[in-house]
């Protein structure tokens, strides 16, 4: 008697496939696992270049604990004087502004005034 094979065609290619799909599931993978990485290590150089920039901001401002009393109460009314100035303009702006508005509706109403005289002085004149 023939003895029939231990592996025939259709297991063989089966166990070809499996190990194909294998094969691309772990290609796949490995490309996701890259790209995620890749990310990652950009999210870490943007939080290295940020806290350089904060680094450099902080270095560059004055700190107020190197200034004298005198130093900071004389900053401190200046400030106080441009804020004054800064109200007294706004007001002289806003009255300005109102002021200019009344006059041009006193033209306006001037104006209408005028042309309804015009009209009832040719209405006359037509009948």
């Amino acid at each position: 008697m023939a003895q029939a094979p231990l592996f025939n065609d259709t297991i063989v290619m089966g166990m070809v496939v499996v190990a194909g799909l294998a094969i691309v599931y772990f290609m796949i993978r490995e490309m996701r696992i890259m790209k995620t990485a890749n990310r990652a290590i950009e999210l870490d150089l943007e939080k290295d270049k940020l806290k350089l920039l904060q680094q450099h901001e902080a270095s560059k401002a004055i700190p107020f604990t190197r200034l004298s009393p005198e130093q900071t109460a004389e900053i401190k009314s200046v400030e106080d004087e441009n804020t004054g100035l800064e109200t007294n303009i706004f007001a002289k702006e806003k009255l300005i502004e109102t002021r200019l508005s009344r006059l041009e509706n006193l033209v306006k109403t001037r104006k209408l005034d005028n042309l309804l005289g015009n009209i009832q002085e040719q209405e006359k004149k037509v009948k």
